[in-house]
């Protein structure tokens, strides 16, 4: 069957089902139609993630460790305690802030005064250096400069985010933004 007849018998069918069922009657078949290729896909899905379940169950309860099994150290206790040598120092701080601050620069943003403050957990192996910069612009920038810092300081975190739109009209916002950065203290 060529295109052009097919295309004639599928508007005389189209004008068929439009006189015998109306306008309402026709898109209700098509709703119809959409709801049960739906839910056909609903279940074609859950039926994977249930196929998918079920491979990774053999694995992880082989890997699961019985609790008669106290021979030795578990081999995630060593990954912890190796775990403070994949962070910076903290003498490397000064650099992530000008890393920072040069992404803030590059995305064109208004940056206030910024707050920093240092918090060193009593005898544990990382120490915390917040930094609370206000930035002035639009939510596309804000949001580019918030996925470029995130993206190349690696031991940045982006603790809070606070955003304010001043004018109910305008596109410029206000926000506060928290990055956390994590170093290795100095202590063994």
């Amino acid at each position: 069957m060529n295109p052009g007849a097919l295309r004639e018998h599928l508007v005389t069918l189209r004008f068929e089902l439009t006189r015998r069922l109306g306008l309402p009657g026709l898109v209700a078949v098509l709703l119809l139609c959409v709801a049960a290729v739906m839910v056909d896909s609903t279940v074609r899905m859950r039926n994977e993630t249930r196929e998918l379940s079920n491979d990774a169950r053999p694995t992880h309860a082989a890997k699961k460790p019985h609790a008669t099994d106290n021979a030795g150290p578990r081999p995630d206790a060593a990954m912890l305690e190796t775990l403070p040598e994949l962070f910076p120092r903290f003498a490397r701080s000064a650099d992530d802030i000008a890393v920072i601050l040069a992404h803030a620069r590059e995305s064109d943003l208004a940056i206030g005064s910024a707050d920093y403050l240092v918090v060193a957990d009593s005898g544990g192996p990382y120490m915390r250096y917040q930094m609370l910069l206000p930035v002035k612009d639009q939510y596309g920038t804000i949001r580019r400069f918030l996925a470029s810092v995130l993206n190349t300081v690696p031991n940045a975190a982006l603790r809070e985010i606070h955003v304010e739109r001043p004018a109910v009209d305008g596109n410029v916002l206000d926000a506060r933004v928290r990055f956390e950065l994590v170093y290795r203290s100095a202590r063994p």
